[in-house]
């Protein structure tokens, strides 16, 4: 397998950069691609449908290529792979139920390959995105490896779009399932957000919308811990919330995993989560940690490289929220992260990740950085 980074500035731009990647060596018949929400999604879908390249994309709230990050271009790589070790699964959600949907696409990936493995980028806005690793966990029937992310639009919070070969989906799903005993697909995915203060209940959700915490309004118990709002009718910044106070949700086996506030409904007073929480949930508040937490982040992928020390391809996706929070510093995240392999990589800032903590469990994550690795096994 071959890999080959590339930057385009727009969709004419993109053709170029692929000629000149080409060689009597390297034919290239599969793309991986993630663009800013400010160019247009068909144009580039249909581009890649005209080369007869196979491809998958997303949209983004910012891109990462190789040790560095860009704002509002378009990137990828292109791999020469045999085509019999993966296929691609597209397809919309039926009334936003992203479990149905997975669950399909799970089926897919296990009726195609005894062993896979799989990448996912999801569309939509709000969704319930836990929903999507539940789905496909059921769909292949036992566990694989399951990376990936949701899809961004700038924090604009309107349309997240997916896209494959003539065709994009603002609300669907686009899998990349590979044939694991071919193409080796393992991942970490690490936080670092710190939890303060004392133990909330969930007392009224339903998917990913919470109602109440600690049976009063969750918005005003969020108001109430941390006095963000002079009154109950100001709007609450997406961006800040994301990025400093997501909820810490404390696990049965005594892991946490992030969820983050994607917006407030004002008329019920209700919390608009990245993923799905339970009635009786128990969490803490959680803030952004001092800059400290990348060299925490750099020590963990470390350690975790004495483990996984040969890659071909590497695929970052990296919550906004972190971007936020950390700011320029994140680039120093993103570089200490290539150089343990220095081998082509590709990311984006995302509206959530999906990928195995140190737990080993896979699981939806926000305010994570998630890295995969490729190999193709010899």
């Amino acid at each position: 397998m071959q890999v080959k980074t590339f930057i385009a500035k727009s969709v004419a731009g993109i053709l170029p950069e692929i000629e000149a990647l080409r060689s009597t060596d390297f034919q290239p018949n599969l793309a991986v691609v993630f663009c800013s929400i400010n160019f247009e999604m068909t144009e580039i879908s249909a581009l890649f449908n005209k080369l007869e390249m196979d491809m998958v994309g997303a949209s983004t709230a910012g891109e990462i290529v190789n040790e560095n990050v860009f704002d509002g271009i378009i990137t990828g790589f292109l791999l020469e792979i045999n085509k019999d070790y993966y296929e691609i699964f597209m397809q919309e959600y039926d009334n936003k139920n992203p479990f149905a949907t997975c669950k399909a696409a799970g089926k897919f990936a296990a009726n195609r390959f005894k062993n896979p493995s799989l990448l996912v980028i999801s569309g939509g806005v709000a969704i319930d995105a836990e929903q999507i690793v539940y789905g496909l966990k059921a769909g292949v029937g036992n566990e694989v490896p399951i990376f990936g992310g949701l899809a961004a639009d700038d924090l604009q919070l309107k349309a997240t779009y997916v896209l494959t070969n003539g065709r994009s989906s603002s609300n669907g799903v686009a899998i990349l399932a590979l044939d694991n005993d071919k193409i080796e697909l393992k991942g970490l995915a690490t936080s670092g957000w710190e939890g303060v203060g004392m133990e909330n209940t969930i007392t009224h959700a339903e998917g990913n919308i919470v109602y109440t915490i600690n049976e009063e309004p969750a918005v005003n118990a969020f108001i109430k811990y941390f006095g963000y709002f002079n009154n109950t009718e100001s709007k609450m910044e997406v961006s800040d919330i994301s990025a400093q106070y997501p909820l810490q949700i404390l696990q049965p086996d005594g892991s946490t995993v992030l969820r983050a506030p994607l917006m407030s409904l004002q008329e019920s007073g209700a919390l608009v989560l990245a993923g799905g929480v339970r009635n009786g949930d128990r969490f803490r508040f959680s803030i952004a940690p001092g800059f400290e937490v990348i060299d925490q982040t750099l020590e963990e992928f470390g350690d975790w490289k004495k483990q996984v020390d040969e890659a071909d391809a590497l695929i970052l996706f990296s919550c906004k929220g972190r971007h936020a929070a950390l700011g320029p510093l994140v680039e120093d995240e993103v570089k200490g992260i290539y150089d343990f392999w220095r081998k082509p990589m590709i990311g984006f800032f995302t509206y959530g990740e999906i990928g195995n903590a140190k737990n080993g469990v896979c699981e939806f994550h926000n305010e994570t950085c998630s890295l995969v690795v490729l190999k193709e096994r010899s």
